[in-house]
């Protein structure tokens, strides 16, 4: 149970703006979200502790709000709840500032690196790289676990004042792996020296060091970590090897966020990934609820706090009925005031963030694939290199009596492609190389009388159009698809027969239509996305 949630029964008992049904709600959320089972309607009354009318309103509106879907099995959490913790990690600049650091140290040591907060009791994963490994913690963006069981929880909670810590102290739930008095000697060595060690204490072969990462008033703001498994990397490793690749990632992360011109640099603004919504509004539509998400959701990198009147505005609310859901996601925890401000905390990732552990490419391109095959009359795919190879992750076809066999899966030659040549173009010239050596390929091939130029040009010009190369009367355009901090993450293409479209259709009409939806997948492509 969330620790503000006393205070928050308290409210709804004695204050009049307090908006019950948004809590309720926000607890049929959560509820889905600790859930990889579809609910019933039933279950929902019975974990939520309410009426099955009640129930199914609120599975309706989240329905209705693009945030769960419903099948013969039940509801279930849809890609699109994660908006709700997008508006945290996008309006806070501190995941964007550590990521390229963390790309840095993983590309370094070979090991998985993290960038944590403090918030409660617990501690929130607001980014992470995952090194290539078969083995590594089932940890993504948004998991949260107990501070005092991770390096960088005790790092953080250095920063307590005395009485706070204690206060936390007083609270942990008994265990013998972590009483107290020990975990207060862990504290106040991390304190002391400015790093801890966790070795096997939260998941049995995984060892992790943490830094914190200071403010201009050194404050403790976050924490980076390395962890491997206790196989690879011994304590010594950690301590002698890691903890100063830590350090210098942090004092990095801090110039990038506080740099000493004293103006940071600015952030790109994107807009946020809409989930979809049936046509109608359904008359059992719980207003409070949706109005409570608008103001959850409003917050990005342009607005990372708001006043009242700024919530109102972008909400499109009476001023009053912004501060009834501004006071009632503050009591909750969900959102912080900051002066006359208020913020998003990580708690927000617990509403419906889990679902990207378990989400792949495919399943969020999905709805945005099919409707453009339906605009162009068009096959759409989304590919990634796979060696030399173009491997295809996900696809939609238009209605068409020529069928392409072509399937998730699939791998072809990538030079051969239209999304293999934009991936190709973009390798360092000594890794395409290499990938080319291991992959028993020669310099020219049908067609190809020299792949350097050919991707030479499609690097200059960030587009690929192949005509009839991988399969006679078949072609094809292609982009690359970015998530919002510019990174290519894969390649998305349109193609069709020859006898369908004419050749300069393709750039003139299909090319546009890519770009577009490119610009719209840049939310979707999410870290920890199962690629």
């Amino acid at each position: 149970m969330n620790a503000s949630m006393p205070v928050a029964a308290e409210l709804a008992a004695t204050d009049p703006d307090y908006v019950d049904s948004l809590e309720r709600g926000l607890s049929v959320l959560r509820a889905f979200s600790t859930r990889e089972e579809a609910l019933s309607v039933a279950d929902v009354a019975s974990l939520v502790g309410i009426t099955r009318t009640a129930a199914r309103r609120f599975a309706l509106t989240l329905e209705y709000l693009g945030y769960t879907g419903q099948s013969a099995e039940g509801y279930t959490l849809a890609p699109g709840v994660l908006a709700i913790g997008d508006a945290y990690l996008r309006s806070n600049p501190l995941p964007d500032a550590a990521h390229p650091h963390l790309d840095e140290l993983v590309r370094a040591v070979g090991e998985t690196a993290s960038l944590t907060v403090l918030h409660k009791r617990r501690v929130y994963y607001a980014a992470r790289v995952a090194a290539d490994r078969i083995v590594t913690a089932n940890i993504t963006v948004g998991t949260s676990v107990a501070a005092h069981s991770t390096a960088t929880g005790r790092v953080l909670l250095g920063d307590l004042a005395p009485d706070e810590l204690e206060d936390y102290l007083s609270s942990m739930e008994p265990s013998p792996a972590f009483e107290p008095g020990h975990v207060r000697e862990r504290v106040e060595e991390a304190r002391g020296r400015g790093w801890t060690v966790a070795d096997q204490e939260l998941t049995p072969g995984i060892r992790s060091v943490a830094v914190p990462l200071h403010d201009p008033e050194g404050r403790i703001v976050a924490a980076l970590n390395i962890a491997a498994h206790a196989t690879r990397v011994d304590t010594k490793v950690l301590e002698n090897d890691f903890v100063p690749l830590l350090q210098s990632a942090a004092q990095r992360t801090a110039a990038a966020l506080w740099p000493a011109s004293g103006e940071a640099p600015g952030r790109s603004l994107m807009t946020p990934a809409t989930p979809a919504r049936p046509k109608g509004r359904p008359s059992d539509v719980i207003q409070s609820v949706e109005r409570g998400l608008c103001v959850l959701t409003a917050f990005d990198e342009g607005s990372p706090a708001m006043n009242l009147a700024q919530i109102s505005e972008r909400c499109q609310l009476p001023r009053s009925a912004a501060r009834r859901f501004v006071l009632t996601l503050a009591s909750l925890g969900y959102l912080e005031q900051q002066g006359r401000s208020y913020a998003p905390t990580p708690l927000v990732l617990e509403l419906g963030y889990s679902l990207l552990s378990r989400l792949s490419l495919a399943d969020v391109a999905k709805p945005r694939l099919e409707a453009l095959a339906r605009k162009l009359g068009a096959s759409v795919s989304i590919g990634v290199l796979d060696g030399m190879d173009l491997r295809y992750v996900a696809r939609a076809s238009a209605p068409s009596p020529l069928v392409v066999n072509i399937r998730p899966g699939t791998r072809v030659p990538a030079e051969r492609t239209a999304m293999g040549q934009v991936l190709l173009s973009l390798l360092p010239a000594a890794a395409l190389k290499d990938a080319k050596r291991s992959a028993g390929r020669d310099r020219a091939t049908n067609g190809l009388a020299d792949l350097q130029v050919t991707l030479a040009a499609v690097r200059e010009q960030g587009w690929s159009y192949v005509d009839q190369l991988l399969e006679a009367g078949i072609r094809a355009v292609a982009v690359p698809l970015r998530n919002r901090r510019g990174e290519v993450v894969a390649a998305m293409s349109a193609s069709v027969h020859e006898a369908t479209t004419a050749d300069r259709d393709m750039t003139a009409n299909f090319l546009p239509a890519l770009r577009d939806a490119a610009d719209e997948f840049m939310m979707d492509l999410r870290d920890g996305l199962n690629i």
